[in-house]
């Protein structure tokens, strides 16, 4: 069960007293690589994305586990797949895949791509 019911969709995040980035929610989920970040909206919407030596890719697949009380429930908020290019071709990236407050928080001067 889940103590956290709506979390990931409150509209600010519980005692965090930081500042936000304007034109996204806080709580909006992020993935995460180094300096920059994607949101999973755009990801979710593009389907795949390739930045740089990245390959980012979604599919549907991964419940939140911050939306109802039974996690098992919960939402389809999509399985992201994070790999880079490398001379023996891809393999999987090191992300995160976690809040837009909590990557600000981190990483202010890091990009949020929308």
């Amino acid at each position: 069960m889940n103590p956290y019911l709506g979390y990931d969709t409150s509209p600010r995040p519980f005692l965090y007293n930081g500042d936000i980035p304007k034109g996204i929610k806080p709580l909006a989920y992020i993935l995460a690589v180094g300096d920059d970040a994607w949101s999973l909206d755009l990801i979710k919407r593009k389907k795949r994305i390739e930045a740089g030596y990245l390959v980012i890719t979604c599919a549907s697949g991964q419940i939140s586990a911050l939306d109802t009380s039974y996690i098992a429930e919960g939402r389809d908020i999509g399985n992201v797949v994070v790999q880079r290019h490398t001379p023996k071709g891809l393999v999987d990236a090191v992300h995160d895949l976690t809040f837009v407050f909590v990557f600000h928080a981190f990483k202010k001067c890091g990009t949020i791509h929308k």
